[in-house]
């Protein structure tokens, strides 16, 4: 019988990824069933066909596994929980598509497992990142999705210091042109909710930083970011109980 295990929620987006982690019953390993899914909104995910409910395109199948992978060295896939071989870092959990694929004809790239149809090898598991597969935080901080797809991680490393990193919908790191943050509001120690406008400004490390003394543990900070020059304001509510921690790049064994 094929075991896998619960579908994975979302909690970022909202939306329930038809994600499943293969496990391995006697016999030989479990496939991941068919979903459906859109090619211009990948955070559609569906366990039947359809038409996307955002643009009407004709859903397409894909395989959807839940394995854990790197938060720097992407292409790192794992079934289970470890470290990464290059950086020590512990590997987190997210969503890759699952293809099969010739170990020796790379361009055969199919949904379903056999043989290559050029020199009938057995074909084998291909892991590829996808859109919203990774909404994991990078540095230790409060990780979202904004509504135009791209994500947003800020985090509180020391004292009166804030960071605000920028991913892209695979959860790669960038500046977008024309960004513009600042933190709106801060609640002081009792509770009181007080307006300020203290700017994100890029630094040389390809994150924002903020600056607000006196801004003690608990922090609970609200953000509005404009992510274009013709965009909206968005606003973002974060609360740290403590200080934000790097995950910890260890020498693999």
């Amino acid at each position: 019988m094929t075991l896998f295990a619960p579908l994975a929620v979302d909690r970022l987006g909202g939306a329930i990824l038809a994600a499943q982690t293969p496990r391995t019953p006697a016999g030989g390993p479990a496939i991941p069933p068919l979903s459906y899914s859109c090619v211009m909104h990948a955070e559609v995910v569906q366990d039947t066909p359809g038409k996307c409910p955002i643009c009407s395109m004709t859903l397409v199948p894909v395989r959807l596994a839940l394995v854990y992978s790197c938060t720097i060295h992407s292409d790192i896939t794992r079934l289970q929980p470890g470290r990464c071989p290059r950086c020590g870092r512990d590997l987190i959990r997210v969503t890759k598509a699952v293809t099969f694929t010739c170990p020796v004809h790379k361009k055969v790239d199919v949904m379903d497992p056999g043989r290559c149809p050029i020199c009938k090898r057995t074909l084998v598991e291909k892991y590829s990142i996808r859109p919203h597969g990774d909404h994991n935080p990078k540095h230790g901080g409060s990780f979202f999705m904004a509504s135009n797809n791209w994500h947003l991680e800020v985090t509180h490393p020391a004292d009166s210091v804030f960071r605000l990193y920028i991913y892209n919908e695979y959860s790669k790191p960038f500046s977008p042109p024309g960004l513009a943050a600042s933190i709106v509001e801060h609640r002081d120690p009792a509770g009181k909710v007080l307006p300020v406008s203290i700017p994100f400004k890029k630094t040389t490390r390809g994150y924002y930083e903020a600056r607000m003394p006196g801004a003690a543990l608990p922090s609970t900070i609200a953000a509005k970011i404009r992510f274009e020059p013709n965009d909206k304001d968005y606003r973002f509510d974060f609360i740290f109980v403590d200080y934000s921690r790097e995950p910890v790049a260890r020498p693999s064994r």
